[in-house]
């Protein structure tokens, strides 16, 4: 196949591809800890947006998909911090996609908490 065509074929996929959960703009820190063959590196960065079943990061260090972080997440509407296990589905330069793993019933809570009443994202 020519660069052309797999083009067109990526935009076609793209287009037919449907995420399970809304997703919704959010403006916050957090931090991902990821382990490197020299141990665990710490990576600051801001959600761009967040929903049920994962969230949009730009992070200041690139990180591949498939890979897993851990996020503590600083959510605007909570005195505490969320921490919470991800893999990276999605990686462009900065801006990453990442899907939560295994969250208990009461992460699920905050977080749908915190998604009532924001704007949803495109």
């Amino acid at each position: 196949m020519g660069t052309p065509l797999l083009e067109k074929v990526r935009r076609l996929k793209q287009k037919s591809w449907r995420r399970r959960h809304p997703r919704y703009r959010a403006d916050f820190p957090l931090k991902a800890t990821a382990l490197r063959d020299d141990g665990y590196v710490e990576i600051q960065g801001r959600c761009s947006d967040i929903g049920q079943g994962g969230i949009g990061a730009v992070l200041n260090g690139k990180v591949p998909p498939g890979e897993v972080v851990s996020l503590e997440l600083h959510l605007p509407s909570s005195l505490k911090s969320l921490a919470v296990r991800t893999i990276v589905r999605y990686q462009k330069g900065f801006v990453h996609g990442l899907e939560f793993l295994g969250l208990t019933d009461e992460q699920q809570m905050v977080i749908n908490t915190f998604c009532t009443g924001l704007e949803p994202s495109d």
